[in-house]
């Protein structure tokens, strides 16, 4: 087929395949290319390391106020027949009060998760958990708070006696 019959596009599909360069312009593609992987590998990195930078901000301002924590004391004694009112946890996530979603796992006698005691002398604990994406699927995390449970003193058995009397 002559080139005068051809149509536009067939002719520049044509010149495309069939395009050849001579030396000079082989060694100028060249020399083109060894220059771009450095220079794209540079803009990668300089992209990288900017939006890490912005990442790293973000996750600060989310996360500078999160906390799961005991609220009182994380070891308490009591004494045989006393009970403990528990104060609970206080947990922050991504800036957000999760708290109210506490799971209380215990080996201590409740009814509500709030007021704790043991008929037998001995060493309880009461565990918190949440079920939430922070401190339950990034972190692991839970608290346990120790209850050790003792015989009643002489003087509180005395006043235990004198009070029933």
């Amino acid at each position: 087929m002559s080139p005068k019959k051809m149509s536009k596009k067939t002719q520049k599909a044509n010149v495309n395949i069939n395009f050849e360069l001579d030396n000079k312009q082989k060694k100028k593609v060249e020399k083109n290319l060894k220059k771009t992987p450095f220079k794209t590998l540079l803009i990668v990195l300089v992209v990288f390391v900017v939006f890490a930078l912005i990442g790293g901000g973000i996750t600060f301002v989310l996360t500078r106020n999160d906390c799961f924590e005991l609220v009182g004391a994380d070891e308490i004694t009591l004494s045989l027949g006393d009970s403990f009112v528990d104060p609970g946890v206080k947990i922050v996530a991504f800036n957000k009060d999760v708290s109210a979603n506490v799971v209380v796992k215990t080996n201590m006698q409740t009814e509500d998760n709030v007021t704790f005691s043991a008929d037998e002398v001995g060493t309880y604990y009461i565990e918190y958990t949440v079920d939430n994406f922070k401190y339950n699927t990034l972190f692991k995390i839970k608290k346990v708070r120790l209850i050790t449970v003792v015989e009643p003193s002489e003087g509180e058995v005395e006043s235990m006696e004198v009070a029933l009397g």
